[in-house]
């Protein structure tokens, strides 16, 4: 709005003086609701960045939560694993004493000829007192059961040079012979013939 336009409406200097004093306190007005909207608007774009941020960051949190839910539970998953087979392992450990308690105390003063037999009569014990068809049975009856009839004990009057099967035929050793083989005898036969051997000690 121009001086010329004010005097040519009619307007007097005093007036168009007034004029612009209140167009100017209104142009002052309007730019001071500017800046203050202005202002506004950036103080909400700093709390949009602000919220944008904490959202990006929780979201980062819950995905870091989630890994270590994860691998939390993959260890208490590990730790339970390792107890429980500690556990049966120790379990097995003192069943196997037990057994062992039991085969030492019906075996008595007697002597295996080999420790190669102890062990596998052993192995036969354990097995037979597990066995249903031996319930009612007494610990001695089982280990007769196994061992009747069987060249398994030690022979103090027989000489120590002395073969219990007498010369060995490497060619024509049965499995039942081979059965009855101490284990010295069995050296002597893998030594012999080891494809007879392995073919025995394999069935």
């Amino acid at each position: 709005m121009k001086t010329e336009q004010l005097k040519e409406w009619g307007l007097t200097d005093e007036q168009i003086k007034l004029v612009f004093k209140e167009n100017g306190k209104d142009i002052e007005a309007e730019k001071v609701k500017v800046t203050d909207v202005t202002a506004k608007l950036e103080e909400a774009k700093g709390k949009i960045t602000e919220y944008e941020t904490k959202i990006s960051e929780l979201q980062s949190a819950s995905g870091n939560a989630e890994k270590f839910k994860t691998e939390l539970d993959a260890l208490k998953q590990k730790i339970a694993d390792e107890k429980a087979a500690a556990e049966q392992a120790a379990k097995e450990a003192k069943e196997n004493e037990d057994f062992q308690n039991r085969f030492n105390s019906v075996v008595g003063e007697n002597k295996w000829r080999d420790e190669l037999t102890q062990n596998a009569v052993f192995a036969e014990f354990k097995k037979a007192l597990s066995d249903d068809a031996n319930k009612g049975k007494g610990d001695k009856d089982i280990l007769e059961s196994l061992t009747k009839d069987k060249n398994y004990w030690d022979n103090p009057n027989k000489p120590k040079d002395m073969k219990s099967m007498g010369r060995v035929d490497f060619s024509k050793v049965t499995r039942e012979q081979f059965g009855k083989m101490s284990y010295k005898e069995r050296i002597e036969l893998y030594n012999g013939n080891k494809e007879l051997y392995d073919s025995l000690s394999a069935e």
